[in-house]
Order: structure tokens, then sequence, then C-alpha cells
């Protein structure tokens, strides 16, 4: 469990870096904000692009619909705190499976 410094181990810790920033927008920013949609445009790039060693597909689809719900849609309270809830989740799968990469 050791750290080692190349370009894929810096670029994980960047993209958990900017995954910490995209919960704070969430939190204090409004809904209608355009950097959720960058964040998991690059999240799904970096998945296509290295699929056996980064993140399940599938879940990171789920926080792309999330984020694109949220930014794109007008939903009831209950709804809203759901979906962000279901992001939030998404975002912490980030943070951990890129732990897991870069640690292991």
């Amino acid at each position: 469990m050791h750290f080692r410094a190349n370009n894929f181990t810096v670029t994980v810790l960047l993209l958990i870096a900017f995954t910490c920033a995209m919960i704070v927008v969430r939190q204090k920013r409004g809904l209608y904000n355009n950097w959720p949609v960058l964040y998991w445009g690059l999240v799904i790039a970096f998945t296509v692009i290295r699929p056996e060693e980064t993140f399940e597909f599938i879940i990171i689809l789920v926080g792309l619909a999330a984020g694109l719900l949220l930014r794109f849609e007008f939903m009831n309270d209950f709804f809203v705190k759901v979906i962000r809830v279901l992001e939030l989740g998404v975002f912490i799968y980030v943070i951990y499976r890129g732990f897991e990469v870069i640690l292991f």
C-alpha cells in the first residue's frame, strides 16, 4: 500500500480532487450549474480510455444521468433530494475507487 507517482496515478488523484470540488459545488451553488456536466464528461472519457483499471461504467452512467436530471429537469423537492443523494453516492464511489486504484 504505497503511492507511485506516474501519469496514471496523478491523473486519478486530480480526478479525486475534482470530485471533492464537485461535491462542494453541488452543495453550495444552485442546480443550474454547468460544472457537473463537464465533470461527468471527463469521468466518462477517463473511464472509456482505461476501463479495466478505473470505474464501473454503469455506475458512472448513473451519476451522469443524475447530474443531467438535476441540471435540465424541473422536479419536486423530494425528487431533487433523492437524485442529489444518488449523485453523492456516485461521487463517493469515484473517490473510494480512485484511492483503491492508486494505493493497491
